[in-house]
């Protein structure tokens, strides 16, 4: 079952199926990137993550955890890209063509990434199934009374 934000942010909310008592987990107020995420691919894409989810009133606590395996997921993958550059094989001593370890890793990494990103919007084919929030502005009248 989708979250009721979820079906809000997609038109497909009904009334009638809407739950009475839905958690209401509350928003991160500060996202400072977790001691964990010593990578610095890992803490770059947290920091980047982060402020786009804020902004959009979207990142809350209850999140974070998933958020953090998917900056390691980054971090890692773009780590073990950077040290096998080109070099995507190796030659056993029986002659053999293997490809290294690292390339293996990596593209777990990556395939864990693309798993996780749909769950936050990160790519294009999940952003299709999630509309924009629409900010409220603020009633400048209200403060007055």
């Amino acid at each position: 079952m989708k979250p009721t934000k979820i079906k809000e942010l997609t038109g497909t909310a009904r009334k009638d199926r809407l739950p009475k008592n839905e958690m209401q987990p509350p928003l991160v107020k500060d996202a400072n990137v977790p001691t964990v995420l010593t990578n610095k691919y890992a803490r770059k894409e947290w920091e980047k993550q982060t402020k786009i989810l804020n902004d959009l009133g979207m990142l809350c606590d209850t999140d974070t955890s998933l958020l953090i395996a998917y900056c390691i997921e980054v971090g890692n993958y773009f780590t073990l890209k950077e040290r096998v550059g080109d070099n995507i094989t190796f030659n056993t001593p029986n002659g053999h063509v293997m490809v290294l370890p690292e390339v293996t890793e990596a593209n777990k990494s990556l395939q864990n990434m693309i798993k996780m990103s749909g769950l936050f919007g990160f790519n294009p084919a999940a952003r299709t199934k999630i509309e924009m929030p629409t900010k409220k502005p603020k009633d400048n009248i209200g403060g007055l009374l």
